[in-house]
């Protein structure tokens, strides 16, 4: 078979799902930045389409634009301000949902859609500290100055990130800062619409930064930034082909590791290309200190460091071929755009 990334569409709705519970009267959007972060972000915008899902959010103009050509009844806030004319052009013609984080960014966006004659739907964003792109806090009075007299801007909402790693304090204190931008905007009588502060990491941590909506990025893939005590389920199995098999002395190196005894090994067609081994030391799960992948429900260690386009195992003892079937558990994010994906 060819090499495939199975990804498991009723984990994805189930941690869409438990999210939306957690949020309880908090909108859930589903960022699918990052090709969804290796989900594949046409895939995963039909299948969140079909279940009611019509907002959601990615950081490119093309991945926006893939989304739209793709999927109907949706709409999309693009998370990154873009400040050229042939860009704010591009966003503004398809309706998609600008971010503005500049007041040179927000003339720019409304002079294109006045000159087109109509427009344009933004979100203003602010840095909290992340360094980010977006307004400073600070500076939430004379956001609310430029935009408002602008014609051709329609501000639909206001967002931020806290940080859901850190300790409840800061992020306290970064909360309360976005409270004040709100309060500043709202003197200035700029409708706020939607205010959303947290990805899924922040919300779960922190249920009082919900707001009116909480962005999902990699949770979708069950991967949070925190520990789960949700019970969030990875999506994601790389599965593969034995291509080769056979013995291999004692004493003989095999990607850079020494045989200490008389093994079998065999060839997989996989490697860092396809982005194993590149989440943190290994890209793949870790079954105790070795690297694994699994045959049949047994774990078989992999031999060394694998290489760019192949991996070897140790099948001493297994009553495998050319042929057989295998698999990793790993994170989408990392797995290339490139590899075929199947849905299941």
């Amino acid at each position: 078979m060819t090499t495939t990334l199975l990804v498991q569409t009723d984990r994805i709705l189930h941690n869409l799902e438990l999210l939306q519970k957690q949020a309880g009267g908090a909108g859930v959007i589903p960022n699918l930045s990052a090709n969804a972060y290796g989900l594949g972000d046409v895939e995963v915008g039909q299948l969140l389409a079909r279940e009611g899902c019509t907002f959601m959010a990615v950081s490119r103009l093309e991945e926006a634009e893939r989304l739209l050509n793709a999927v109907t009844g949706i709409q999309i806030l693009l998370l990154t301000p873009y400040s050229t004319e042939a860009e704010a052009a591009r966003i503004v013609q398809r309706d998609i949902i600008a971010t503005v984080g500049s007041n040179d960014g927000a003339v720019l966006l409304s002079g294109v859609a006045g000159q087109m004659g109509k427009k344009a739907r933004c979100h203003l964003r602010f840095d909290l500290g992340s360094g980010a792109a977006g307004y400073l806090p600070a500076d939430a009075g004379k956001a609310a100055q430029a935009v408002k007299f602008l014609p051709h801007l329609a501000v639909d909402g206001v967002y931020a990130q806290i940080d859901g790693k850190t300790g409840e304090k800061h992020a306290r204190m970064q909360y309360e800062e976005f409270q004040r931008v709100l309060a500043d905007l709202s003197k200035e009588k700029i409708r706020v619409g939607m205010a959303h502060v947290a990805d899924a990491a922040a919300a779960l941590r922190f249920p009082w930064a919900k707001l009116d909506a909480v962005r999902m990025g990699p949770a979708l893939t069950g991967r949070l930034t925190v520990r789960d005590k949700w019970g969030f389920k990875k999506v994601g199995r790389l599965v593969t082909e034995i291509v080769d098999v056979r013995w291999v002395p004692k004493g003989r190196h095999i990607q850079g590791g020494k045989l200490r005894r008389p093994t079998r090994v065999a060839t997989l067609p996989v490697g860092r290309a396809d982005g194993l081994f590149t989440e943190g030391k290994s890209g793949i799960k870790l079954f105790g200190r070795k690297r694994c992948c699994e045959f049949q429900g047994k774990r078989l260690p992999i031999l060394g460091r694998p290489d760019y386009t192949n991996t070897m195992v140790d099948v001493t003892g297994v009553n495998c071929e050319a042929g057989d079937q295998v698999s990793f558990e790993v994170d989408p994010c990392f797995i290339g755009s490139g590899l075929r994906r199947e849905y299941v």
